[in-house]
């Protein structure tokens, strides 16, 4: 059992005497007597719990006034009045205290009442200090809860860092936090905030044998209270304090995050605590996030290996133009939409003249460079509706959509031919050529594909037939 403190305030030099032969009986009770509200607490007890034993008779002036200004000097020790008087001194209801004559004092039942108002004093200090601590666990609870849920929320790890960023200024009411991510022994910066800013690029390197660096290898915590007392800042001008903790998966370290105060702070049990909760979280998080990153990059790659795989199977591999498969399903929609609104339209076969000589001649390395060439010219004078495609060797196909009279197929045919005769330079090489084209007419020379392609294919051998660099529309 605690003693008891008593603090007797009388003008009387033997006051505390006769409390003392009241209580000799019990061994629970330390006394002390000071002379004026003015005095100083004597100083085994100064800072302590005490009940003060006021007597009343011998304070000077007005005694209301004295006593008030005592209950407001003193606020949390109870306040027992002792006086001869048979009647207390009326005091404001807000004005807590307890009244004794020299009857009451000197009965057997004072000592308990002392003990009573001890114990309910404590009782209610106890109380207020568990409400106190419960308030702070539940705020805590609270912020974690928060902090939780913010980073289940993010999956991108940018967006993450700065959550549990966010989250580590919360919980320590910190100045600036950063982390710094580790993989094969070197930490690489990740995301930082400095005094509620977020910073986009690193503001300090890590030192080889700094603090950081020194968490992420042994994968145990560093808590420094003041950084000019320990010797890892020694040679620094870094002042304050600091928390660092390894964001670990098992015995894996990922990072480092570092929470930081511009002066020294001593860190209690409870931010440690809060920290290293977020930071088991945080290296949960992390983890999630790189494996989801990891999945989105892999089915990007899936969905542009796919695309390619698509290009591949309806584009020709060497000019890139569409193939005969891609023309085909691309005449048959012209065919359907042609069909519904009641529209002529043009197919065109074409090849080079002569490309067997320049094979011959250069090689095929530059017969496959003038393929590529007269097709990237051909793209640039063709309209966005109308579709080339190659067959394969130096075959051409064309759909050039609402050619409503021949004469706008034979607009299409000169500018080809002019554009094909205009010499090509490769490889320092001018390489001259010509074309043949013939043309066939939807719906007049035919409504399917084969009988269009065949008829243009006709035309074609007309034009070679009257020497080649020309056009021919099919007749029958």
């Amino acid at each position: 059992m605690y003693p008891i403190n008593l603090l007797c305030l009388s003008k009387k030099s033997n006051f505390s005497s006769a409390i003392q032969d009241l209580l000799s009986s019990f061994h629970d009770f330390n006394i002390y007597q000071i002379s004026s509200i003015k005095s100083p607490l004597p100083k085994e007890i100064s800072g302590s719990f005490f009940l003060f034993l006021v007597d009343q008779d011998t304070l000077p002036g007005d005694q209301e006034k004295k006593i008030i200004e005592l209950r407001e000097k003193y606020p949390k020790n109870p306040l027992i009045l002792i006086s001869e008087k048979s009647s207390p001194v009326r005091l404001p209801a807000e004005q807590e205290a307890y009244f004794a004559d020299r009857e009451s004092i000197n009965s057997s039942l004072f000592p308990s009442f002392l003990r009573l108002l001890w114990d309910q004093k404590n009782l209610i200090q106890d109380y207020t200090l568990s409400q106190t601590t419960l308030r702070k666990r539940v705020n805590e609870l609270d912020l974690l809860r928060k902090a939780s849920l913010h980073l289940t929320m993010n999956l991108t790890l940018d967006a993450l860092l700065e959550a549990i960023l966010e989250s580590a200024l919360e919980l320590v009411s910190a100045d600036d936090t950063h982390i710094f991510l580790y993989d094969h022994g070197v930490l690489t910066f990740a995301s930082a905030l400095f005094e509620g800013h977020q910073q986009q690029e690193p503001f300090m390197h890590p030192r080889r044998d700094g603090v950081t660096y020194h968490v992420a290898k042994e994968g145990v915590k560093r808590v420094v209270n003041d950084m000019t007392n320990d010797p890892i800042f020694n040679n620094t001008d870094w002042k304050g304090s600091i928390i660092s903790l390894p964001l670990k998966i098992g015995q894996k370290v990922l990072g480092v995050m570092n929470v930081a105060l511009h002066r020294p702070h001593d860190f209690t049990e409870g931010e440690i605590r809060l920290m290293e909760f977020l930071g088991d979280q945080a290296a949960i998080a992390i983890q999630n996030a790189k494996l989801y990153e990891q999945a989105q990059q892999e089915i990007a790659d899936r969905k542009k290996a796919e695309k390619a795989i698509q290009h591949l199977a309806n584009h020709d591999a060497l000019t890139g133009l569409p193939n005969r498969r891609l023309f085909n399903e691309r005449i048959n929609l012209e065919i359907a939409r042609s069909q519904r609104n009641q529209l002529c339209f043009s197919v065109m076969l074409f090849d080079l003249d002569q490309l067997k000589r320049v094979n011959d001649s250069y090689g095929h390395n530059i017969g496959d460079m003038l393929l590529q060439a007269v097709a990237q010219r051909l793209l640039g004078l063709l309209r966005k509706s109308d579709t080339i495609a190659r067959m394969g060797g130096d075959e051409f196909l064309l759909i050039l959509p609402e050619m409503e009279t021949p004469e706008d197929a034979v607009q299409t045919a000169e500018r080809i031919l002019s554009a094909v005769s205009t010499p090509f330079f490769l490889e320092t090489k001018q390489i001259d050529i010509t074309t043949s084209i013939g043309a066939a007419f939807f719906p007049n020379d035919g409504e399917d594909v084969d009988t269009l392609v065949r008829k243009a294919d006709l035309a074609m051998y007309k034009a070679k037939e009257i020497g080649g660099n020309t056009y021919h529309l099919y007749t029958t």
